[in-house]
């Protein structure tokens, strides 16, 4: 397996025309584009929305939620912008910072124990030359990019990411758009003098594939197990720890209902009741929930609409999304679930993130 030492130091646009007697048929086209959400979904309004990402066209992609544990209400989201960064804001929607870190596509981030000087270690694909990008976090949820201490994948396009932890350390999947998934391990060398910069090791520890384009992923560091959406086959899973076989298991399979493809984000809501696994069917502007644990039993979807007031539109063609299960204030009292908008129309703008209610979602589903 491959060994790095990471150092830490202190879209074209597209036109497109149409003839005479044309337009009418690509507009049904694209309407006929997308399948219709469950007949049963529910329905759930977006309690705020970001500031759109900086850049136009297809640009937002994914989210991840810091969550301060101090100040719970100071809690953050990192996006990224796939064409020309990482974007951090509130828990009101207003950016706070902005790191030109290039093609990020996927993020992800695990919390720290220990290191009283930071908090969290944020991890994110950049396409800009094929690597895993490497964000420390301060206790104030400010950002830093380690900038020299890029992770060459060797992949030719990499794609999806997220991170895992569990008794062998902090560790990466990362994914191509050909199928291959690589699984990196992170370790924190020996301490140094003071003005020496911090080292970490990045050593590959697997390699795995799936049969076709995957992206979204999430791990559950407690049950070490891996989900991954394999975009035009459905969902799978697999065992997170790099000394298991990788045996695939399918959770469910794209059925043009509950889900339609492509399969995009993913992420885990943990409860005592074990929780659920949020994934987004962005064919059909919907998402499906199912339970954490075996056998993964489909519990509900539910769709983001416009809000009454007119004020925040709906969200359509999601590809990324995080969720935090603890209370992030008044209101997010049971937690947030933060999905990327392709389509932001109220009022037509650049791509963003909206913010929904866990207890909404649950409330109209079902699920407490």
């Amino acid at each position: 397996m491959s060994k790095q030492t990471l150092v830490f130091p202190a879209r074209p646009i597209m036109r497109f025309f149409f003839l005479p007697g044309l337009l009418a048929l690509a507009l049904t086209s694209c309407e006929e584009a997308s399948a219709p959400p469950p007949p049963d979904a529910a329905v759930v309004h977006a309690v705020t929305e970001t500031d759109p990402v900086r850049s136009g066209d297809d640009a937002a992609d994914d989210p991840a939620i810091w969550v301060n544990v101090q100040n719970p209400s100071a809690s953050l989201v990192i996006g990224t912008d796939k064409q020309s960064g990482i974007e951090v804001y509130d828990l009101n929607g207003g950016r706070v910072q902005f790191i030109p870190a290039g093609l990020t596509n996927n993020i992800d981030l695990r919390e720290f124990t220990q290191d009283s000087n930071w908090s969290a270690l944020a991890a994110a694909s950049n396409r800009s030359a094929n690597t895993i990008s490497l964000f420390l976090i301060d206790q104030e949820g400010t950002l830093t990019w380690l900038r020299d201490s890029e992770i060459a994948t060797g992949l030719a396009e990499v794609y999806g990411l997220c991170m895992f932890r569990n008794d062998q350390g902090l560790q990466v999947f990362v994914n191509d758009k050909d199928g291959r998934f690589q699984q990196w391990g992170l370790s924190l060398a020996a301490a140094g003098k003071s003005t020496e910069p911090v080292q970490f090791h990045a050593e590959l520890l697997r390699e795995f594939a799936v049969p076709s384009q995957p992206e979204g992923c999430v791990a559950d560091d407690t049950e070490q197990r891996l989900f991954l959406g394999v975009e035009e086959e459905g969902i799978r899973t697999v065992s997170a720890r790099h000394d298991a076989p990788a045996d695939l298991q399918s959770v469910m399979d794209i059925d043009g209902t509950i889900l339609s493809a492509d399969v995009e984000g993913m992420s885990l809501y943990v409860s005592d009741n074990g929780g659920y696994l949020v994934v987004s069917s962005q064919g059909s502007n919907s998402y499906a929930i199912f339970d954490r644990l075996p056998p993964f039993s489909y519990r509900g979807s539910f769709v983001v609409a416009d809000r009454e007031d007119g004020l925040i539109d709906g969200t359509q063609e999601t590809d990324g999304l995080d969720v935090a299960s603890v209370s992030l204030g008044p209101d997010y009292p049971e937690g947030i679930v933060v999905v990327q908008d392709g389509s932001n129309q109220l009022p037509a703008e650049r791509q963003d993130f909206k913010y929904l209610s866990w207890r909404d979602i649950a409330t109209s589903l079902g699920l407490h």
